[in-house]
């Protein structure tokens, strides 16, 4: 059996580190991934509600081996959520943590256990169908990314060759192995031969700090949140030394932040890559090399190798104008199959042919870099302006408040992270003085922080409920 990407040229190497201290090396790695394989159904529906841990690792990797189609879901999702997604999609088998009632054990591994539901309807998969995984909004949602074996390798083999990961590159899952980039993490490093330190811990947490420096870790994955807690933690000043490089997608991270930590960065030595990606592109799209974070901050770079970027105006026509605004377009061997929304879903076939409307508007510029403007459908039209929520934040944080706007087309909400000098009427007057609007059409809500998802971005379903 063959797990896909996973690499054969360093038998004797480490490839995952666990946090109590066992190593497997890739001959180990792929024992324990076909033996793993021959308890699992080919072609039959699977849901991994696992963690970042050794066994969740082993059941996703013995999925692409024996062609089980595995959907991929935290431990921590609500269970109202996860109901909904079986009873959405009947899958087959599920692996989880034993103790939950599942069906009927078949296999064990670790503390977890793989369940077979008897009464599941079997459900048609198309051939080419390898990974299912949530979208980048809630993991509740029935809404997920069709992705085929070929989508994974090209991603993992385009990342590997722009962060130049050689098999020396030790890096630790930092993120969700659910969330598209935490998970290209993983196949980017196992493709390449290098190793990998499975830990589930937060960058808070001080176990953390440790497993990097006792496994010479060389390198890690953030979201903008997670920056924002290295920034508090003072990251200039935390002990680190085989790190090498950095990572940062997940969303829009403020300009001054990115050259604080770019600045940092350099004085330790430390390659910072800020990138961009989607889950329907299987993970990245787009990289800023380190060296240009400097003069370019907020730009999300150039096309990831293998990949192409261009910008569309609505009427269709390709903008090659700098500063001209268009929806950003994509075209790689990343591109997923497309949605599914049922189970029915699972058996279409490509619906994307290698090219993604991403929903972002951007401009470009001279030198060929792309910089994101706001989402297409994160535009208000109020009393006849169109205001882009993206663009009400970054206004709210130039005034120095972290915020998430939300709203209808007859008035704006502002949630902000409430503070000691914060007063909402200043606050509302200043926002709709800013954004050209009466003060009776925007609202301000005060919160002690703002809801996140696991992947560190603001939950906007669940600003929703609170509006």
């Amino acid at each position: 059996m063959n797990s896909g990407f996973v690499s054969r040229q360093y038998p004797e190497r480490a490839a995952l580190i666990t946090e109590s201290g066992v190593t497997l090396t890739y001959a180990e790695l792929h024992q324990a991934v076909d033996r793993l394989a021959t308890a699992l159904p080919a072609r039959q529906l699977l849901f991994i509600v696992g963690g970042n841990d050794l066994p969740t690792v082993l059941c996703y990797l013995a999925s692409l081996a024996s062609g089980t189609v595995p959907l991929l879901l935290s431990s921590g999702l609500d269970q109202v959520q996860l109901n909904r997604l079986i009873d959405t999609y009947d899958p087959a088998y599920i692996f989880s943590s034993t103790g939950a009632e599942y069906g009927t054990l078949v296999h064990q591994e670790g503390a977890y256990g793989l369940y077979r539901r008897a009464d599941s309807a079997r459900v048609d998969l198309h051939p080419d169908l390898a990974l299912l995984m949530t979208t980048s909004g809630s993991t509740g949602s029935p809404k997920l990314v069709r992705l085929s074996a070929a989508n994974l390798r090209a991603n993992a083999a385009s990342i590997a060759e722009y962060l130049h990961i050689t098999r020396e590159e030790r890096a630790i899952t930092s993120l969700p192995f659910n969330y598209s980039y935490g998970l290209s993490v993983i196949n980017s490093h196992l493709l390449a031969g290098a190793s990998l330190v499975v830990s589930d811990r937060s960058l808070m947490d001080a176990a953390f700090w440790r497993q990097i420096n006792e496994h010479g870790v060389t390198s890690f994955a953030g979201v903008p949140y997670s920056y924002d807690i290295l920034l508090k933690l003072r990251l200039a000043r935390i002990n680190m030394p085989s790190v090498r490089t950095l990572t940062q997608a997940g969303g829009r991270m403020d300009p001054a932040k990115l050259r604080q930590v770019s600045e940092i960065c350099r004085a330790k030595g430390i390659r910072f890559f800020s990138m961009y990606g989607q889950t329907e592109a299987t993970a990245r799209i787009a990289y800023l090399n380190p060296e240009e974070i400097e003069h370019k901050a907020g730009s999300i770079g150039r096309a990831i190798p293998g990949g192409r970027l261009w910008l569309e105006s609505d009427d269709g026509r390709t903008i090659a104008e700098p500063g001209e605004v268009g929806e950003l377009v994509y075209a790689g061997g990343n591109v997923s199959m497309g949605y599914a929304q049922k189970a029915a879903d699972l058996a279409l076939g490509d619906l994307n042919g290698g090219t993604l409307r991403t929903g972002d508007l951007a401009r470009i510029d001279e030198d060929g870099c792309f910089f994101i403007e706001g989402r297409r459908h994160r535009f208000l039209k109020i009393l006849g302006l169109r205001i882009s929520l993206d663009a009400v934040e970054q206004i709210a944080a130039d005034k120095g408040f972290a915020c998430a706007a939300k709203g209808t087309d007859e008035q704006l909400v502002i949630h902000v992270v409430d503070k000691p000098d914060f007063v909402a009427d200043e606050f509302r007057t200043a926002m709709a003085k800013s954004l050209g609007l009466h003060p009776s059409v925007v609202a301000v809500s005060r919160l002690p922080e703002l809801p996140r998802l696991p992947t560190g971005k603001v939950d906007y379903q669940c600003l929703t409920q609170l509006s």
